[in-house]
């Protein structure tokens, strides 16, 4: 089963989508060595200036969930998080398929 991790955040005014691509690339990289790691895709906020959206695909919550624990002291995560304005107002939600079919 494939677990859904959406992380919303919002960036300082001068970070550009291709700064932004370049560290989440380089933390892609750490993650594939934890495991569980699937994919990630990246999205702009439709709404809000600077906003982003990350789709991240695990294998289980758990994998989700700790991740973040697991990079949060590397050099990577901190070139990430300089570009991160305001980290505390970051939200993250995960989901998992509903296996009830629908009608």
């Amino acid at each position: 089963m494939s677990v859904i991790e959406i992380i919303e955040f919002t960036t300082h005014e001068h970070v550009t989508s291709e700064a932004l691509t370049e560290a989440l690339d380089a933390l892609d990289t750490e993650l594939k060595t934890i495991g569980g790691f699937q994919s990630r895709q990246l999205f702009r906020d439709a709404v809000n200036a600077n906003g982003w959206i990350l789709d991240y695909r695990w294998d289980s919550v758990e994998d989700a969930q700790s991740s973040m624990m697991k990079v949060s002291e590397t050099p990577v995560f901190g070139q990430l998080m300089t570009l991160v304005s305001n980290p505390e107002t970051m939200r993250m939600l995960y989901g998992t398929p509903d296996l009830v079919p629908t009608p």
